[in-house]
């Protein structure tokens, strides 16, 4: 199994700086950097203290977008990345969550995302690609070609299927229910058998949040354990939510997209863990776990669980207000992932 540490950087460089380090001595494989300019340090300016800071650890941009940086920006700022740390460099992106809503744009459409992934690879090859209607191509002295994994963040069936066709890999925020994973699967299956692609070609990371907790129920109070944010961006459409939760998961969701409210009210993933309660979609929103909840032997069970099940490689959030975000990466890294391990 696989593992990979989601940090929203909202401290300072040096405070940081320090997470990334012990996830890195930890065995954590991929580090994955978020790009959120009105709420977080500047993207490229962390990434590369990312990779200066650490030795073993995938650094991912977790994630970028289309609309806030033009490709031949991302595409630079990859190749430069690479030269520090050649095969230790990922892109990460998706249609547009923070970085966008949170400056009052609108996040991508997912064939301008498609664009955008084919111009930055064809960049980095050292072709001349067109994007949005204009003609590009990377100048760099002494250029080589270069080939950065690209992993899209997929929330929606569109933006899974042409990530199945065009990326190397995705992370996946569908939830956990057995009809929804077997929804996911098929959907990849579906959409590779339509460009002659094996789904086994696919680096398929599930997207997911552990929460600690003295017991299982006890962590279950103080977070649902899954990201609902995801459910509502865009449209509900062909996410397998059942009609009549629908409303109650939009009123859960209203205030998600509010910097402020969404990533910087403290307590605010037990807040919502009463608010689904309220609503009367909680026992619906358990399904939706994946159920890593309790001590760190609860998780590690619960872990191995899922690889034996096929699903090896995980992206945990580390981010909510108020987390000792350092301390939540060490039980990760120290307890957890051992125990995996030596149980795998």
């Amino acid at each position: 199994m696989r593992f990979a540490i989601n940090l929203l950087h909202d401290e300072t460089v040096p405070e940081v700086s320090e997470c990334w380090q012990v996830a890195d001595r930890c065995g954590v494989d991929v580090i994955a950097v978020a790009d959120s300019p009105a709420l977080l340090r500047e993207l490229w300016v962390t990434t590369t203290m990312c990779t200066s800071d650490t030795d073993s650890a995938l650094i991912m941009t977790g994630v970028t977008n289309p609309v806030t940086r033009d490709p031949t920006v991302t595409a630079s700022a990859l190749y430069a990345l690479h030269e520090m740390a050649p095969n230790r460099i990922a892109l990460g992106i998706s249609t547009g969550d923070s970085a966008a809503w949170g400056v009052g744009l609108a996040p991508a459409s997912v064939n301008k995302l498609r664009s955008y992934i084919l111009a930055v690879r064809g960049l980095l090859a050292g072709e001349e690609v067109e994007y949005d209607g204009r003609r590009l191509r990377a100048h760099w002295k002494g250029h080589e070609t270069v080939s950065i994994p690209i992993y899209v963040a997929c929330s929606g069936p569109k933006a899974l299927r042409m990530a199945a066709q065009h990326a190397d890999g995705l992370i996946l925020s569908f939830g956990f229910s057995p009809d929804v994973m077997d929804y996911v699967t098929s959907q990849i299956a579906d959409s590779c058998a339509e460009v002659g692609r094996s789904p086994g070609e696919l680096d398929l990371w599930w997207n997911s949040e552990v929460v600690f907790g003295d017991t299982i129920e006890q962590a279950r109070e103080r977070n649902l354990g899954v990201y609902t944010g995801w459910m509502t961006m865009g449209s509900l459409d062909g996410k397998l939510i059942p009609s009549k939760h629908r409303e109650a998961l939009l009123q859960l969701n209203g205030d998600t997209y509010d910097i402020e409210g969404g990533y910087q009210q403290e307590n605010r993933t037990a807040m919502l863990v009463g608010r689904a309660k309220e609503l009367g979609i909680y026992d619906w929103l358990s399904t939706m776990s994946p159920g890593l909840f309790g001590t760190p032997d609860d998780i590690a069970a619960r872990l191995i669980e899922h690889g034996q099940a096929g699903r090896e490689n995980w992206m945990f959030y580390v981010g909510h207000a108020g987390e000792n975000r350092l301390e939540h990466i060490r039980l990760i890294g120290e307890e957890v992932l051992p125990r995996v391990r030596k149980g795998m």
